[in-house]
């Protein structure tokens, strides 16, 4: 298990284990603990970038040579 991670026994001998997300917004810690989310944070933002750098190059390629008439 993760050092972070607590086992918490209930009334009904069952154990529970919890896990501290606090980077995780509140709305997604039970699709994500704070690793997934890290590295999903990483992805968006470099799809963010390549889209971007993107549509950068495709202005000024269409500014230098109009493909559309």
């Amino acid at each position: 298990m993760d050092d972070k991670s607590i086992t918490v026994t209930t009334d009904e001998d069952r154990q529970v284990i919890v896990v501290e997300n606090d980077l995780v917004p509140d709305q997604w810690k039970g699709l994500f603990n704070n690793e997934e989310w890290l590295m999903h944070d990483i992805v968006v933002k470099s799809t963010y970038g390549f889209m971007l750098i993107a549509i950068v190059a495709h202005t000024l390629v269409y500014a230098w040579q109009p493909w559309l008439g």
